[in-house]
């Protein structure tokens, strides 16, 4: 019986969009780098890339990014949030994912989501 691979993601919640240098992205891809080692499938999603809409609802309707995120979060086994801090804060890419994957929970994914 061969095992799946596990697999993770990075939230990378830069203010920079890409293709901008970030240092928030270098971080990202030491630790992705060693999960790799470990034999994990990874992959980055620079939050600040996509629209997310406000709002409470899992899907804010049309052009809301934020389904597509989740469902990436949901499909992966390790999650990886990567964020600035700005004068002991987080960064604000991380501050507007945040109600929008607590108002969406269900079972065990509740738990990690908020």
């Amino acid at each position: 019986m061969t095992e799946t691979p596990l697999r993770a993601i990075a939230l990378n919640c830069t203010l920079k969009p890409s293709p901008a240098e970030s240092s928030t992205q270098d971080l990202t891809d030491i630790v992705l780098d060693s999960l790799t080692q470990h034999g994990a499938s990874n992959s980055t999603v620079r939050v600040v890339d996509l629209d997310i809409r406000p709002g409470v609802e899992a899907d804010m309707g049309d052009g809301d990014q934020w389904p597509k995120g989740r469902q990436q979060i949901l499909d992966s086994d390790i999650l990886v949030f990567a964020t600035p801090t700005w004068v002991g804060h987080l960064s604000s890419g991380i501050e507007r994912r945040s109600p929008r994957s607590s108002a969406s929970c269900d079972s065990l994914s509740c738990a990690l989501m908020s």
